[in-house]
């Protein structure tokens, strides 16, 4: 079967406007992970199943008591709020805000209270410039995060906090209300406290107030429970036929506040309609049952998956061969204004999968029958970039089961916000959406009636890839004549060694497609192996240089160093991310200069991805194989760019002294 003739059968069976009813649905619930409400909102998706005739849904139950520790994650606490309210008294009565009417003006995690208090402005103050301001018994209205701070306001004896969004955040949406949480553990429960989210808006007239020296007085009142409970997981799957025991997956989180429309509403339906069109069309003959299992999970974000995946490790038989998760997938292009995104899986796992599905957007995006009745009518707005976090994806791509991985999503100025409402939810993106992803795992599934078109999709990102290290290679030679004769031999021993990489990539993705699919072309394989193994001759040839140099032994050393995880299962990289924080403290790293923190900030704030970026793509190769040289020059690869040296040794010190590995 052609691609453009799978596209089309699967255009008729999936329903963006469909996917669209459900995610209004689910808005409708206030989806804190570990609450009633998110249990709520999963039995839609699990009675919607049911009602489809799927047998082998269910709906898995872990322990979410703060303390509970899956491999390096701790559990949620339960909670769950009947109403809260922030009235202010003084100097003008008014309402600021109320559950009822904006689920996110309250902070997650707060505690019940009912009590009147004076309000102070802090700002964005980092801790040591709060120490000198008189906090005790009122209520601090603050840009920081409300997590952060539980720990020094008790100390302090705040007794909580209002939240409003940054001048940055708020940009351009001055009554944005940010939706912010406290997250307490078992070990702070007690010392936790309570909170109010409020715009930027209402901030500022607070604000102006207090610089007035007037008195601001609020009444808060909430009425919620914080306790040791459980969180859900919803899965479900199509058996495979042939290879049952390797599984597809396909993962959206259904959790965050009402309304969360495209975060992630958006994707928990969208899973559902993939699950409803893919079941169809195997009940109705009109495509064979897939020979590998197609997973189907939806999970609390991260919290979940982390306790899914420790079960799954235990199944001896369980093969998962790729994930895709689908998070924020139904943005509409106008009222969002931002292209739908295909986030690459890491470098660190190679495969045939980003080929895939870069083929599959380059079919749907032309596709007529995409467009839907009332939604979008244009051209689809796209971009491709590399491995990204920010959601359950880079768990199943890292330690167990290290399978290649990808997002599907958009950026969006909307999420975390009240803002995030249906109405800026598209039917066309959905669906265009939903055909990409139904796509490719029905081309996945199968061992041999998609070959040629796999092999197709394989050829065209190589010779991509190809172009992309030549043009790098001959920019980084040209450089090599600036550089002092020393710098010169390490410079093209590194230049050798990125080739070295891109080639043993390159044999890793045909090895897969070799393993995966019976009947691909041998021939063609063969010409494929044949092509790399000539590259590293001809570029040699072209620049008339040599590439095994020997290098000195001190950089020898630092080359073949092996950084060991200290951590099992899944990277919680928490700690690491606070390292990059305005308020990381240098004196506690004394063998590292400020340049080089500064160096290194820069570096991971410029990487192309959007959530994490190198910062995950390191210790996604961090794997107790590879050397310091083998992390250098296939991070090379991301951006087709040389890795300083330097800034990697800063990183893997830094994480050597938070406990994460050892050198």
């Amino acid at each position: 079967m052609s691609l453009e003739k799978l596209i089309l059968l699967v255009s008729r069976e999936l329903s963006g406007e469909r996917a669209k009813r459900i995610t209004g649905l689910l808005s409708q619930y206030h989806r804190i992970q570990a609450s009633k409400e998110f249990l709520t909102a999963s039995k839609i998706i699990y009675d919607k199943l049911k009602k489809l005739g799927d047998n082998n849904c269910q709906i898995h139950e872990y322990i979410a008591d703060g303390t509970k520790r899956y491999y390096e994650w701790y559990a949620p606490l339960s909670w769950d709020i009947q109403n809260g309210e922030l009235l202010q008294i003084e100097p003008v009565k008014q309402v600021l805000c109320r559950f009822s009417e904006t689920p996110e003006s309250i902070c997650t995690h707060s505690k019940s209270v009912d009590i009147e208090a004076e309000v102070i402005h802090i700002g964005n103050a980092k801790p040591d410039e709060i120490e000198g301001k008189d906090i005790q018994g009122k209520l601090v209205l603050t840009t920081r995060s409300p997590r952060t701070m539980i720990d020094q306001l008790k100390e302090m004896g705040a007794l909580g906090i209002i939240s409003y969004p940054s001048e940055e955040r708020a940009k351009g949406h001055s009554e944005m209300i940010q939706y912010v949480g406290l997250w307490p553990n078992a070990d702070n429960k007690e010392d936790s406290t309570f909170g109010f989210s409020l715009s930027r808006k209402q901030a500022n007239k607070l604000i102006a107030q207090i610089n007035q020296n007037k008195k601001v007085l609020v009444k808060a009142k909430i009425d919620a429970e914080l306790y040791e409970g459980n969180m859900h997981v919803v899965s479900s799957k199509i058996k495979g036929t042939k290879k049952s025991e390797e599984e597809i997956i396909l993962i959206a989180h259904i959790c965050h506040p009402a309304p969360s429309a495209n975060d992630n509403a958006s994707g928990s339906a969208l899973l559902l309609e993939i699950f409803t069109a893919l079941y169809s069309m195997i009940e109705e003959g009109i495509i064979e049952r897939p020979h590998r299992t197609i997973r189907f999970l939806w999970v609390p974000e991260f919290h979940g998956t982390v306790p899914w995946i420790m079960e799954k490790k235990k199944d001896p038989t369980f093969k998962p061969v790729f994930c895709i998760n689908l998070d924020m997938v139904g943005e509409h292009p106008v009222h969002v204004g931002y292209p739908f995104t295909f986030f690459q899986s890491s470098v660190s796992t190679p495969s045939y999968l980003n080929d895939i599905i870069a083929e599959v957007i380059e079919h749907v995006k032309d596709e007529l029958t995409a467009v839907e009745q009332g939604g979008w009518q244009f051209p689809w707005n796209f971009r491709i970039v590399p491995f990204s976090g920010g959601s359950d994806h880079v768990l199943l791509n890292d330690e167990p089961f290290r399978i290649p991985s990808v997002m599907f999503g958009h950026p969006d100025t909307f999420h975390h916000t009240n803002l995030d409402t249906i109405e800026k939810v598209d039917q066309t993106t959905l669906k265009r959406v939903g055909m990409t992803a139904l796509s490719t795992i029905i081309i996945g599934s199968n061992l041999d009636h998609y070959s040629e078109i796999i092999l197709a999709a394989y050829t065209a990102g190589y010779q991509k890839r190809k172009g992309h290290l030549i043009n790098m290679l001959t920019a980084e030679i040209r450089k090599n004549d600036l550089l002092q004769s020393s710098e010169k031999f390490i410079h093209l021993y590194l230049i050798g060694k990125i080739i070295e990489q891109f080639i043993n990539n390159e044999k890793k993705s045909i090895s897969l497609m070799q393993n995966h699919f019976v009947s691909i072309n041998e021939n063609a394989l063969d010409y494929l192996k044949n092509d790399l193994n000539s590259l590293i001759e001809i570029i040699k040839e072209n620049h008339t240089i040599d590439f095994n140099h020997i290098i000195d032994e001190e950089f020898n050393e630092k080359f073949n160093q092996i950084p060991r995880r200290r951590w099992i299962g899944p990277i919680n990289n928490s700690e690491i991310y606070k390292m990059m924080s305005p308020d990381f403290k240098l004196n506690e790293f004394p063998k590292i200069s400020e340049k080089q923190i500064t160096e290194l900030k820069k570096f991971l704030e410029n990487s192309s991805g959007v959530y994490g970026g190198y910062l995950l793509e390191i210790t996604n190769l961090i794997d107790n194989k590879r050397t310091v040289l083998d992390i250098l020059t296939t991070l090379s690869l991301v951006n087709w760019q040389i890795i300083d040296v330097q800034i990697l040794e800063t990183f893997l010190y830094l994480i050597e002294y938070l406990g994460y590995i050892t050198l």
